[in-house]
């Protein structure tokens, strides 16, 4: 709840990623079990700026980039979640099969989570849009989560995650439904209009660069970069 004291009205820090600032701290939940081998950046995709495999649609981003190409993952991590969620029959034959969007919201770590819609939304690349994950659309969304990404990859799927319309800039609509997730809709927790308004505009001042009452991902990034909490608190606990 806004608290008030002095005559004036205390807004709270809004808790999307990192620390300081308007973005205040989001809270992902924890960390991705992986174990890290050591590899290059390998197998699939061509190469963004940065080196990183660009792997599948996204529109309207087109590539995306993913870190998960240097990451082992154990039969008893990735594969056994994922095979968790198919019927037994089907388990054989893991890498041909698409779990419904119904099914991943199952796993306790994303049934909690504020984000959990637009999280498959941006991971799946189903073509109907349905929100399903293949195999490799779930070792996207542990790679993106795991300690091993990079914070640069991090912000690309956060911003995508905030781009509530996908149209590859957080305009006011997409900040307040950020917030909204964060803080619920309900009586008591809901900001008030103006309150609202005045959350929004301390965060387009912090991160409105270009001054076009938009932010996009470099200026998105830009803040991130000063965030140094973000990279460990963009996690999820499978």
């Amino acid at each position: 709840m806004p608290r008030s004291g002095g005559g004036r009205t205390q807004l709270p820090a809004c808790p999307a990623p990192g620390g300081g600032g308007p973005w205040g701290a989001l809270p992902w939940g924890g960390v991705l079990e992986t174990e890290t081998c050591g590899g290059a950046a390998g197998s699939g995709g061509a190469k963004g700026p940065a080196g990183v495999a660009e792997v599948g649609p996204g529109p309207p981003w087109g590539a995306r980039p993913v870190s998960c190409r240097g990451t082992c993952w154990t039969s008893t991590s990735a594969h056994k979640r994922f095979s968790e969620l198919l019927p037994k029959e089907e388990r054989e034959s893991i890498l041909l099969k698409r779990v419904p969007k119904s099914k991943i919201l199952t796993l306790p770590e994303l049934r909690a989570n504020p984000f959990q819609d637009r999280i498959c939304r941006v991971f799946s690349t189903a073509e109907d849009g349905d929100g399903s994950m293949s195999f490799e659309d779930f070792l996207d969304l542990l790679s993106v989560f795991s300690d091993s990404a990079t914070v640069e990859i991090k912000s690309h799927y956060a911003f995508r995650i905030f781009d509530f319309d996908d149209d590859g800039i957080l305009d006011r609509k997409d900040l307040e439904k950020l917030v909204n997730c964060l803080t619920g809709e309900g009586d008591e927790t809901r900001l008030s209009e103006s309150e609202m308004d005045q959350l929004i505009q301390n965060i387009l001042e912090e991160s409105d660069i270009d001054k076009d009452g938009t932010i996009n991902l470099s200026e998105f990034q830009h803040v991130i970069s000063r965030s140094p909490d973000f990279a460990s608190s963009f996690k999820i606990v499978l």
